[in-house]
């Protein structure tokens, strides 16, 4: 315990935030995960950074391949972290929108496919032309 209370005084609140929603993650039953995506969802108007979600993925990030059991849990928490990601993508307040634009590409191959081109058909329209000529191809679907 002594050696926790110094680590996390002597880091950042960010990191010590960050070992303790890991180490919940490592330990927690698989209905606990289920609280997150409203908690995301919620605080997501919080979120005014590129940086703050880049951690929020970073929060979540390493657990959502063992959600499988928990597959519309993992789906809420992306989607939601879309929703913010387009949302500040329309206001032009991202200063690296590559970034975003590589996660979104990431999300769809690795965990939700063509799951979330509703979402993207609604909200290309409010992107930068440069962004949205982008991410045109996350929208078109796989050809059988």
């Amino acid at each position: 315990k002594q050696w926790y209370q110094r680590r996390v005084r002597g880091s950042s609140t960010a990191r010590g935030v960050l070992l303790l929603v890991h180490s919940f993650l490592h330990h927690c039953k698989n209905d606990a995960v289920d609280y997150i995506p409203e908690f995301v969802t919620e605080n997501s108007a919080n979120l005014q950074s590129e940086g703050q979600v880049v951690y929020v993925f970073k929060l979540f990030s390493p657990f959502l391949r063992q959600w499988d059991r928990n597959i519309n849990t993992r789906k809420q928490i992306l989607y939601a972290l879309y929703q913010v990601m387009f949302t500040m993508l329309s206001e032009c307040t991202v200063t690296n929108p590559d970034l975003f634009v590589d996660f979104m590409y990431f999300i769809k191959y690795v965990f939700v496919g063509d799951e979330f081109k509703g979402l993207l058909e609604r909200h290309l329209p409010t992107l930068p032309t440069h962004v949205a000529s982008k991410l045109r191809f996350c929208g078109v679907e796989k050809s059988e």
